[in-house]
């Protein structure tokens, strides 16, 4: 067979795992992505061989924008208005607080350098509401709660990418090892792609506006994502930030002002799809790298429950400060939404996109890959389980 026929052939077995992992998840009613999760952990173990290399540029270019821009379609811009000082604190400095923290214990307890720590954390940071969104749509979950979680999720999953990128190109020798280079440099590209993400979404949203054809609008927000990421990128921007934020402009004026009924329904389905696919390949995708792993898996047992750890020690030092010091302010909400919040910074499809996409000649990229398949494997199958009875409990409290 020719290599192209290979890599068809390889792609044809994900899809049809996928449209497997769809029809169990009716049946069982469980959120899809604890299902994939479990489905990779099995494939780990099948007989099963795929040889499927993806690099660091496609991870930025194919899979990431359609995952961001899933989650901004969403999002209601007034509600996240009004809830965004707790939801930036804890996505731009609360992440990188974050990093620095799991960095700094893992370099304690595991002996990692600190750099590849804090490149660690910094893949470790983004969290997927997905899970956690469901269980709330099942108990009723007040919306300003779903608000605090999605919007979080959203701003930091740009937000981690872009310090992941920033310190791996400081590990690869492409960037300057400084503290005030990596500010700069963030907040530069932060800004910059917040820039080009909203004139790209004015845009797109105008020319909606013109328009009363489905298919053509569907269209125009594939050119939409793809198009900002790649504009932010060749002037050295954040396409992520960009992404995020074109997402935002089009599900909300483009909703209300642009779109019918038809194509609001044919836009949503179309990029739910997408999601779904580019999900069950990353987490089919780990599964087949977990088996270079199998054998001595007990090896990393001890460290992967260490990691967990300092993952949710490290969450909770985010997350509770900033509830802190909203109960002093007009965003107050009380302690039992922050037990939620920290318990429900579920780890998903981002941390196993970015280290799928580490250049194989990186430090640690082997334990990196298999903790962050433990790390996932806890938080989507572990933590989902026990989210119900939290959510329960507290989902309520003023």
């Amino acid at each position: 067979m020719s290599e192209t026929e290979i890599v068809l052939e390889d792609l044809l077995i994900l899809l049809s795992v996928a449209a497997f992992v769809a029809i169990l998840v009716k049946r069982i009613r469980v959120p899809y992505t604890t299902a994939l999760v479990l489905i990779g952990v099995a494939v780990s173990f099948l007989p099963i061989h795929m040889d499927l290399h993806i690099s660091k540029e496609l991870i930025l270019l194919i899979v990431l924008p359609p995952l961001l821009f899933q989650g901004a379609l969403h999002m209601d811009l007034e509600r996240l208005r009004r809830n965004l000082v707790p939801i930036a604190t804890m996505a731009f400095p609360g992440l990188v607080v974050a990093t620095f923290l799991v960095g700094g214990m893992l370099h304690v307890a595991l002996d990692m350098p600190f750099l590849q720590g804090l490149l660690f954390g910094a893949m470790v940071a983004a969290t997927d509401p997905i899970a956690v969104l469901s269980i709330f749509k099942e108990v009723g979950a007040p919306e300003r709660l779903k608000t605090l979680m999605e919007g979080e999720s959203l701003f930091n999953d740009g937000t981690s990418v872009v310090l992941f990128t920033a310190l791996l190109a400081v590990m690869m020798g492409q960037a300057e090892a400084s503290v005030t280079a990596i500010t700069g440099d963030f907040l530069k590209v932060c800004l910059g792609g917040a820039a080009v993400g909203l004139a790209f979404g004015l845009i797109c949203y105008r020319l909606m506006k013109g328009l009363d054809d489905h298919l053509l609008e569907v269209t125009l927000t594939v050119v939409l994502v793809f198009g900002s990421f790649l504009v932010a990128e060749i002037f050295h921007l954040s396409g992520v930030i960009s992404v995020v934020i074109a997402g935002l402009i089009v599900g909300n004026y483009g909703k209300m002002f642009s779109m019918s009924e038809r194509t609001i329904e044919t836009v949503e389905n179309f990029w739910e799809v997408i999601d779904f696919l580019i999900n069950a390949f990353l987490f089919l995708l780990i599964g087949f790298e977990m088996k270079l792993f199998v054998g001595n898996l007990t090896e990393y047992i001890l460290p992967g429950l260490l990691i967990i750890g300092i993952v949710l020690v490290a969450r909770a030092l985010t997350v509770y400060p900033v509830y802190y010091f909203a109960s002093k302010t007009r965003h107050a909400y009380s302690l039992g939404w922050a037990h939620i919040m920290v318990w429900g910074g579920l780890k998903g499809s981002i941390p196993i996109a970015l280290v799928l996409g580490l250049p194989r000649d990186v430090p640690f990229r082997a334990e990196f890959l298999v903790f962050a398949a433990i790390l996932v494997f806890f938080s989507l199958v572990v933590q989902t389980m026990t989210m119900k009875p939290l959510v329960r409990a507290y989902a309520g409290d003023a």
